[in-house]
């Protein structure tokens, strides 16, 4: 299980996601809102410390979660989007390139520069920059309260959620 939150924790991290790993679970931190390999990282034995930990540390309540899919074998743990390191899959890794499986086939990713806001960002940027697209697409139609939780974690405005859903 993985679950994500945006929010300005401390003026330089701006997203958490949690993730469910063999032994524990680990908090990943980012000092940006794209889909990127995390800042920092702290491990916790159980789900329910982690999330204890971030509603003590940083305010973070249960509802504020959005629940993400779990990656794919050989994908890294830390992006949304499925994403992995080029060659890795082969056995002949090429570190510092990746590749994100996109529209069913794996393409070559670069990260942009650091994206710390979304002012002057359209909803499709949005979704795009912060690799919620999918999961967004797919609670349209399967989980409208998780697609409005998306869409509010990105400051979307009501009017404009509304829009969206009625399309």
């Amino acid at each position: 299980m993985r679950k994500v939150v945006f929010k300005d924790i401390d003026g330089k991290t701006k997203k958490l996601m949690l993730c469910q790993a063999k032994g524990g679970v680990y908090l990943f931190g980012y000092y940006s809102l794209q889909d990127s390999s995390a800042d920092w990282d702290h491990f916790f034995c159980t789900m329910e410390d982690a999330i204890e930990s971030c509603f003590e540390e940083y305010d973070i309540n249960e509802e504020d979660w959005i629940i993400i899919a779990d990656q794919p074998k050989n994908c890294q743990q830390d992006f949304i989007i499925p994403t992995r390191i080029k060659g890795k899959e082969a056995g002949k890794p090429v570190f510092g390139h990746l590749q994100q499986f996109v529209k069913a086939q794996w393409v070559d990713y670069e990260i942009s520069a650091k994206c710390i806001s979304f002012d002057g960002l359209t909803g499709d940027q949005r979704l795009l920059t912060t690799g919620l697209v999918f999961e967004y697409e797919k609670a349209l139609i399967e989980d409208k309260a998780k697609a409005i939780k998306i869409l509010t974690a990105l400051n979307f405005e009501r009017p404009s959620i509304d829009q969206l859903l009625d399309k």
